[in-house]
């Protein structure tokens, strides 16, 4: 095959008649209607796309405090039993707040949130620790925690509230 031979495209270029200058501006103008339409679709798909994460974030954040709300619910059960309870002596009345606490634990455990419970002797760590003071003690490395005031919690990788603990001075 000779290269210089039309091609079939080149073939129905060559016997298609010229194009008119009126009716080279209709086709531009079609062109660009049709591409303004194109532009009209993609912002609207763009907006829904927007509302609709949105609506999942509130969605997810709602379906969150549920499963809070569900996990405190025996524990909040479990208080109005004690509420209801006439004649506990001081001992029995300890006994049931031990309880309480315990299921308030369990129940914080259910949606992820972990204590954080500091060790004497353990080394500072600012991310999860809130030194309070410092407190000499004495067998403690300096820069440790030497008293431990308040657990903290964690939900993941975020700190809730960070323990409060004193700190062995480094002199």
């Amino acid at each position: 095959m000779d290269a210089t031979q039309d091609t079939p495209k080149a073939a129905d270029q060559a016997n298609a008649p010229a194009e008119t200058p009126e009716q080279r501006v209709t086709a531009l103008e079609k062109e660009v209607a049709d591409l303004k339409e194109a532009r009209l679709r993609a912002v609207a798909d763009l907006q829904n796309t927007a509302r609709r994460g949105v609506e999942n974030e509130a969605r997810a954040r709602s379906q969150g405090v549920m499963g809070a709300a569900r996990a405190i619910f025996p524990v909040l059960d479990h208080v109005d039993l004690a509420l209801q309870q006439k004649g506990l002596s001081a001992e029995q009345a300890a006994q049931a707040l031990a309880m309480l606490r315990e299921e308030l634990a369990r129940s914080l455990e259910k949606v992820g949130v972990e204590r954080i419970d500091p060790k004497v002797g353990q080394p500072f760590d600012p991310g999860v620790h809130e030194a309070v003071m410092k407190q000499a003690v004495d067998g403690v490395e300096p820069g440790c925690v030497s008293m431990a005031f308040q657990s903290g919690y964690r939900l993941g990788d975020s700190v809730l509230r960070p323990a409060k603990v004193a700190v062995q001075p480094t002199e």
